[in-house]
C-alpha cells in the first residue's frame, strides 16, 4: 500500500485501462451514437439546404402558370420595384420568417400544390378559374396570423406618420391602436383583387394598392 501511494502513475494507468475496457465493452453502442449524430447532422443540413433552395422567387416561378400570372402582377407592384430599391420576394410574404415550425407547415402545404400541378392543374385554363378561391385562402391565412409576414418588414411603431398622406395617417393611427391585419385594407397590393370590395380609406390613402 505504501508503494502504491508513493507511485501515483500506477493509479493513473489503471484508470486509463479501465476507461479503454469500458469503451471496448460499449463499442457497439458508441458506434451507433456517433453514426446517429452524423446522420442527424446530415439530415438537418439537407433539410436546411432544401429550405434555402426553395426560398427564392426564382424557384417559385419555375412553372409557367405562376410565371405567366401572379409573377407578372408582382413585377408591376411596388414590392418588386420602387423608389427605394427594396425588394420583397415570394418567400418574404408567403413563408414564415420567425418560426421553423410554421415554415415546415407552409412547405408541407406547398408540396400539395406541386401534387395538384403534376396531376393536371397545369394550364392557365385550369388554373385561372381557381384563382379567386386561392386568393381568399391566402387572405384568410393573413387574417389568421394577423398579417405576420407583412409585419416582419412593416412595423407600426416605426412608421413616420407625419410623412404619410392625411387619410393614411388617420387609418394607420387607428390600425396601430388595434394592431390590425394589414390585408384588411391592402388586398391587391401585389396581386389581383378579384372583385373584392376595397375599403374607401385604402383607395384614397395615397399608396399603391394595385
Amino acid at each position: 500500500m505504501a508503494n502504491a501511494a508513493q507511485d501515483p502513475s500506477k493509479g493513473a494507468g489503471s484508470e486509463k485501462k479501465g476507461l479503454w475496457a469500458w469503451v471496448r465493452a460499449h463499442r457497439v453502442l458508441l458506434t451507433c451514437m456517433v453514426a446517429a449524430m452524423f446522420v442527424g447532422w446530415a439530415s438537418f443540413g439537407a433539410w436546411m439546404s432544401t429550405i434555402e433552395w426553395t426560398n427564392h422567387t426564382e424557384f417559385c416561378i419555375r412553372c409557367h402558370i405562376m410565371k405567366d400570372t401572379v409573377y407578372e402582377e408582382y413585377t408591376q407592384s411596388k414590392h418588386f420595384k420602387n423608389e427605394f430599391g427594396v425588394v420583397a420576394g415570394c418567400p418574404d410574404c408567403h413563408v414564415p420568417q420567425n418560426s421553423w415550425i410554421h415554415e415546415v407547415g407552409v412547405k408541407w402545404k406547398a408540396g400539395f400544390e406541386l401534387f395538384y400541378y403534376l396531376t393536371g392543374i397545369n394550364t392557365l385554363d385550369k388554373f385561372n378559374p381557381l384563382r379567386p378561391q386561392l386568393a381568399k385562402d391566402v387572405w384568410k391565412h393573413f387574417a389568421d396570423t394577423n398579417a405576420r409576414e407583412c409585419k416582419h418588414c412593416h412595423y407600426y411603431n416605426n412608421m413616420v406618420l407625419s410623412e404619410q398622406p392625411g387619410r393614411a395617417q388617420r387609418m394607420h393611427t387607428e390600425a396601430m391602436s388595434t394592431n390590425a391585419n394589414c390585408v384588411d385594407c391592402h388586398k391587391g397590393v401585389t396581386h389581383k383583387k378579384f372583385d373584392v370590395e376595397e375599403p374607401a380609406a385604402a383607395a384614397d390613402s395615397g399608396f399603391d394598392v394595385k
